[in-house]
């Protein structure tokens, strides 16, 4: 028993006596000095060195023109020209300093430089700690490395994964952008900056805005997982979640989208959006709907899907609305198959059964096509199958049925004229001069004609080319015959404002140039009213 207690009483004194030989081993020792005086220095024995002083613990050198070294604590105090060598890869100076050999903590001020052969950081202040690998700067510091130059209130480095930490009034620059943060996580392999506060980067294009995400400061490409925006000179998009190839020019944004064209006051929003820069292609699909703002009002557009195409070799732009497309403004409603918006010449082309209504009247056709002047309906036309109802004050249905026509609206887009060319007939109830009471139904087939209408009522008709007309007194009236072939009163169709906003309302996205919200409503413009200096003949 009594050598049992002996061999463990030895082995307990080894592995306490090893930590310390490995300590003695890791002193820091003096390889020169010009001079080397003895000293007391806070009741402490010292050695005071000037002149050309180097000293070495392990692979770290440290070198000045003066020192203070503490040998029973393992401590250096260093003075001017101080210059610390780590592993002959990462080098530090300044004008004074201090290392703990104990900790192999590092502490160096004023007019501090960093360097790991390719990044430099310069501070006035620096910490850093050998065994974490781990530098520190509290007070402002700047840090270079190719092209990028990063500068922050403070600032984390670790020498062996080669990731900064950036925080407070953080500005990264490049020739190709401008990132503005609070706080980035920088690595220095992949060259992507990491972010979980407000970040704007910005380029020569645009300005990025988001939250939380990441961007590769050489490809360009960037994810956002928060709500994020991309402000260009032409557009802005803002989704929930965005990943954008600045390279490639291609980006995707996910929830709640919102794609605002600012030169042509048109929002698109979404559940999903896809940008292909290059072919000036935009898609956006899930709820899609697109707002145009005209004047006093909006338009509204909804479908399955929107897209927007720009051909910059032609200068021109359209957006495509596909299945099951509905649109809404005050004074217009109307449902469809598919739709192209060109925006160039301001019009909009209406496929597969489309339907619209004006006031109290509705219009039919094959196709048909709006043409927009000063944000404001001007014509309509009605190709193939044309049918146009109105209702008068008692719910009489006025019609025109034709081959092909056009529809003419005043300044308040008002219906006022209607034209037909090819195949027209009419029916029209004639009220007494009180609008109370019928005096009965003008049926006339004309191959051409003019309505005028007033407040959506039909007033003149001119007829053209031997019009076959008859008139059916009331007595006589029976209700085939005020109804012509293709008649189909479409109302309980018409889409209300609630049947197109198919989503919450948005707010507006913000242009970070003015700090205004986008867009801004047009100004309001005076036209002289069409419905002045017509000739027209009454039916009697």
């Amino acid at each position: 028993m009594q050598k049992l207690f002996g061999y463990l009483s030895y082995l307990l004194l080894f592995f306490l006596t090893v930590p310390v030989l490995a300590q003695q081993k890791e002193k820091i020792t003096l390889e020169f000095a010009d001079s080397l005086i003895g000293a007391v220095k806070n009741g402490q024995e010292t050695r005071r060195l000037i002149g050309n002083v180097r000293l070495r613990q392990g692979t770290t050198t440290i070198n000045c023109d003066s020192a203070y070294l503490y040998n029973y604590k393992n401590f250096v105090e260093a003075y001017g020209h101080v210059r610390i060598v780590q592993n002959d890869s990462i080098v530090i100076t300044g004008n004074n300093g201090t290392y703990d050999g104990q900790t192999k903590f590092a502490k160096m001020r004023e007019n501090v430089v960093m360097n790991d052969g390719k990044k430099t950081l310069t501070t006035e202040q620096l910490d850093y700690d050998m065994r974490s690998n781990q530098a520190y700067y509290p007070d402002n510091g700047t840090i270079v490395e190719d092209d990028n130059t990063i500068v922050s209130k403070q600032g984390y480095y670790n020498t062996q994964t080669k990731v900064f930490t950036f925080e407070k009034d953080v500005v990264m620059t490049n020739p190709k952008y401008k990132l503005t943060s609070d706080r980035v996580i920088y690595d220095s392999h992949t060259k992507v900056a990491y972010f979980t506060t407000l970040t704007h980067i910005e380029g020569k294009d645009g300005t990025l805005v988001s939250t939380d995400g990441e961007y590769n400061t050489v490809s360009g490409q960037s994810v956002f997982r928060s709500r994020s925006s991309i402000d260009y000179d032409t557009y802005i998009l803002t989704g929930d979640r965005l990943n954008y190839d600045k390279l490639n020019q291609l980006g995707v944004a996910t929830g709640n989208v919102i794609l605002f064209a600012k030169k042509d006051s048109v929002i698109v929003e979404g559940d999903t959006a896809r940008y292909f820069g290059q072919a000036g292609i935009s898609k956006v699909y899930g709820k899609a709907l697109m707002k145009k703002l005209m004047k006093k009002d909006t338009l509204y557009i909804t479908g399955d899907t929107l897209v927007s195409i720009e051909d910059k070799a032609s200068n021109s732009k359209k957006i495509f609305a596909y299945f099951n497309v509905r649109i809404f403004k005050k004074d217009l409603q109307g449902k469809c198959d598919s739709l192209v918006y060109n925006q160039t010449d301001s019009t909009i082309q209406f496929y597969h059964d489309p339907v619209l209504w004006n006031d109290k009247s509705q219009l039919m056709a094959d196709t048909m096509r709006i043409q927009l002047v000063n944000n404001a309906i001007d014509k309509m036309y009605l190709k193939t199958n044309s049918f146009v109802i109105s209702l008068d004050t008692l719910k009489n249905y006025n019609q025109v049925k034709g081959r092909q026509m056009v529809a003419y609206f005043d300044t308040t887009s008002q219906l006022y004229r209607v034209t037909v060319n090819g195949n027209g007939e009419n029916v029209t109830w004639v009220l007494n001069d009180q609008n109370t009471n019928i005096r009965g139904v003008n049926k006339v087939e004309c191959s051409n004609m003019i309505i005028n209408l007033t407040d959506g009522k039909v007033k003149r008709v001119a007829f053209l080319n031997k019009p076959d007309a008859v008139f059916i007194p009331p007595h006589e009236i029976v209700e085939p015959d005020t109804r012509l072939r293709g008649f189909k009163w479409r109302e309980k169709e018409k889409p209300a404002r609630k049947d197109v906003l198919v989503r919450e309302e948005l707010p507006l996205p913000v242009s970070k140039k003015n700090n205004k919200k986008e867009p801004v409503k047009p100004k309001k413009t005076i036209e002289k009213d069409k419905s002045t200096n017509k000739t027209t003949s009454k039916v009697s």
